[in-house]
């Protein structure tokens, strides 16, 4: 899947038990093994992911 062109999944670990995985460039990030349902995890990777995105936009415009 594909969030402002940052890929990324959900996976159950365990049953009831999911995490996120973001793929930016060649690694991986893995969030923890809390989320009570697929939604909820869906919704924790997208807010990660526009987090990042904003920690990098203010690292370039303090240089």
């Amino acid at each position: 899947m594909l969030h402002r062109t940052i890929k990324y999944d959900v996976q159950e670990v365990q049953p009831g038990r999911w995490r996120w995985n973001i793929y930016p460039g060649n690694r991986t990030v893995q969030g923890p093994v809390k989320f009570p349902s697929r939604e909820l995890a869906v919704e924790a990777c997208h807010g990660e992911i526009n987090d990042g995105i904003e920690r990098t936009r203010r690292q370039v415009a303090r240089r």
